[in-house]
């Protein structure tokens, strides 16, 4: 194999070489900021600013839908206002309690290239498809694990992100040429089905790069639209009355990971955090690592200013813990390790090296039953 070989050939020096250059000047860990707060202020301001999505606001406008009662907890399916003209659906799932509040988590699914369900992957469905059965065996040792959370006395909230299940790709209103263009087809495959779902799922890979242009011409950013629906689901939580609003947490794997990573570091609110198999310098995946990665992570000219262990050190001191998987594909080692040794840095510079924990798994991509249990025990050592 020819050392030399990489993903962008000729192209590698030239942009490698461009981005050395860049200090980094609001990393914390750069010689400059003496103050966390000053610093905390100024980089979220700046992050904001690259996230470039500033909806006109309106009310939550919240309405319960459906209310489902199981033995041991209550489930409604909900939807609330993110911003004008945006409506997002959800789940809550509510431990049985007498008038009691609750820890409450915003469980936030993955993406794994499955953008035909969102919520469901993490949450139990009456009946579930042979296809949604074998993603989570695959990804969630065959758990649904917001289930688990509300056993375990935590109230779960997950909404459906942009792509994704109910906010998912209209085929039906793709122009004729656009359609001509993919190289998937559904003529002929029933709705529902798996080969209908693998198909569209492929098709909606296919399109993320169109929709991607279409969303920077537009103004704004794909992270942008995810990390404020986000936040607005930390605004819902508020007006529950059964929700302790103290003790408000998020997790998630993968893209989920990297939106809890985000969540905690833009929203205050966030009390507690577990981050699944998404933590890097983003440095280390120029090599070969970019290919297997979504439009949606990409905030422009971040990186010439601060790296992912700096983004979501804007969460400290609250409690974080990063999982990393030794044998994820989308990952170099050295970009993890080098991600959770900065992390660390930062929380023994401010004196809470207790409330950061990384703990690396020998297994591929995935948020497996040790590390669902290993994430709960940390929810329960800061959030009960």
């Amino acid at each position: 194999m020819d050392e030399l070989k990489n993903d962008i050939s000729n192209f590698y020096t030239f942009l490698t070489t461009y981005s050395g250059k860049q200090k980094k000047q609001l990393s914390l860990l750069s010689d400059s900021w003496a103050d966390f707060e000053q610093w905390r202020t100024m980089a979220k301001a700046h992050i904001f600013e690259l996230l470039n999505y500033f909806p006109e606001p309106a009310p939550l406008d919240a309405k319960v839908l459906n209310v489902i009662e199981k033995n041991e907890f209550i489930q409604e399916e909900i939807e609330f206002n993110t911003a004008k003209n945006v409506r997002v659906k959800g789940t809550l799932l509510i431990p049985k309690g007498n008038g009691e509040t609750f820890p409450a988590i915003i469980g936030i699914h993955d993406h794994g290239g499955f953008y035909y369900l969102g919520r469901e992957k993490i949450i139990a469905q009456e009946e579930e498809s042979d296809i949604l059965k074998n993603f989570k065996k695959t990804y969630y040792g065959g758990r649904s694990w917001a289930n688990e959370m509300v056993r375990k006395g935590y109230i779960v909230l997950s909404i459906d992100g942009f792509y994704f299940g109910s906010r998912k790709l209209d085929i039906n209103h793709l122009t004729d040429e656009t359609l001509e263009s993919c190289p998937y087809k559904l003529n002929g495959l029933a709705p529902g089905t798996e080969e209908y779902i693998h198909t569209y799922n492929k098709m909606c890979g296919y399109f993320e790069a169109l929709l991607v242009k279409h969303i920077f011409i537009s103004g704004t950013t794909w992270p942008g639209i995810l990390f404020h629906d986000d936040r607005a689901c930390v605004d819902y939580l508020y007006t529950r009355k059964e929700v302790d609003i103290k003790r408000i947490g998020c997790c998630g794997l993968s893209i989920g990971g990297f939106r809890a990573a985000h969540l905690a570091a833009l929203d205050s609110r966030i009390s507690c955090t577990v981050v699944a198999g998404w933590m890097t310098s983003y440095h280390s995946l120029q090599w070969n690592r970019l290919r297997d990665h979504t439009y949606m992570i990409y905030i422009p000219n971040l990186t010439a200013s601060l790296d992912l262990p700096d983004v979501v050190s804007l969460a400290a001191p609250n409690p974080l813990f990063i999982q990393q998987c030794s044998k994820d594909h989308l990952f170099h080692l050295d970009g993890m390790y080098e991600a959770n040794s900065q992390i660390e840095k930062i929380y023994q510079r401010l004196g809470h090296s207790e409330k950061f924990k990384s703990q690396f798994y020998n297994n591929p991509h995935e948020f497996n039953l040790q590390m669902q249990e290993d994430a709960f025990s940390w929810f329960d050592q800061w959030m009960k």
